[in-house]
């Protein structure tokens, strides 16, 4: 599992809000269904039962509540969760960091993480 984005003080880089929609990913071969479980301005969680392997690149739409229209997102694992390090309160599924957003779609992700509550982990 590669490490999530951290700041200097060890501490995650942006906040994470809870996001639960459906999310269809396709990478060069295939398409994956997951249901998101969180969101970040770096990135976002897709819960899923057989999470893809680091590295690889996917595109997706993101819907958002008070987004006329999906945003088209490309992004790339950085980090995976399997069914064996998952639980109750942590599926599994793999992190998704943001590759290519377009400048509309990372304001409304900045505007929708600043209006909910966060999440914290135990480290």
């Amino acid at each position: 599992m590669t490490a999530e984005p951290r700041d200097v003080n060890g501490h995650r880089a942006h906040q994470r809000v809870p996001l639960a929609v459906e999310v269809t990913l396709e990478s060069d071969h295939n398409f994956y269904a997951g249901i998101t479980d969180n969101i970040s301005e770096g990135g976002i969680f897709v819960a899923m039962v057989n999470p893809l392997p680091t590295g690889t690149a996917v595109e997706f739409e993101l819907n958002l509540v008070g987004s006329s229209a999906p945003y088209k997102i490309r992004g790339e694992v950085c980090w995976v969760r399997s069914d064996r390090m998952a639980s109750e309160d942590m599926p599994a599924g793999c992190g998704i960091r943001w590759v290519e957003i377009a400048d509309e779609a990372m304001k409304a992700i900045a505007k929708f993480t600043r209006s909910r509550d966060t999440i914290f982990y135990e480290d």
